[in-house]
């Protein structure tokens, strides 16, 4: 895991490449394809991909995000893309895009060794990405289900635990904050 957050590190420290819009591309496809938080759109495995791109552009921008726009308009992957969260398929499917995510970013991070975004893909493997999105799609089925008390406690343990307190290596205690709010996505569309 020290890998996984190092690269992620390195990422925060990168550039962004001059014209690349992938993360926001592929958020917008999503949201055209799948619909967005609060419509009547039956909730896919493409929803939580979106959820987590809007994330992750919050976080790091553009940076990393060279060539995950053209992986998900790949058909395989739309067609994984396209299970619903309500169905029996969406665990299998949930965890082989996570497994061929990991492997396109362990490709990538082969053939650009030197590059931060690939490396940070390449750190998080399949099964971690999956725990990510069955938490994600978690939070999208409360959110769509209305069910507001167990959206808020949930969001309440996860601002609890990002309140925790941290020693350094100096044995001296200090509380870690959250990050600042982020913009709801960046293609200005509402989730």
């Amino acid at each position: 895991m020290v890998q996984a957050f190092k690269a992620l590190i390195d990422l925060g420290r990168s550039q962004e490449q001059p014209g690349v819009n992938d993360r926001s591309g592929l958020i917008e496809d999503m949201q055209n394809r799948y619909g967005t938080s609060g419509d009547d759109a039956t909730r896919t495995l493409g929803n939580v991909v979106a959820e987590s791109a809007t994330l992750l552009y919050s976080v790091f921008g553009e940076k990393g995000s060279e060539g995950i726009r053209e992986f998900f308009q790949r058909p395989e992957i739309v067609e994984l893309c396209n299970v619903p969260l309500d169905s029996p398929r969406f665990n299998e499917a949930c965890n082989e895009l996570a497994t061929r995510e990991n492997a396109h970013w362990a490709a990538q991070a082969q053939a650009n060794p030197d590059a931060p975004g690939p490396a940070a893909g390449a750190a998080f493997s399949g099964s971690f990405r999956n725990y990510i999105q069955q938490g994600v799609a978690t939070v999208v089925r409360m959110h769509d289900r209305g069910d507001n008390e167990n959206l808020a406690s949930t969001v309440a343990g996860l601002n609890a635990f990002s309140r925790q307190t941290t020693t350094t290596a100096a044995d001296r205690t200090q509380g870690s904050n959250p990050p600042p709010a982020a913009p709801t996505n960046p293609t200005g569309r509402t989730l």
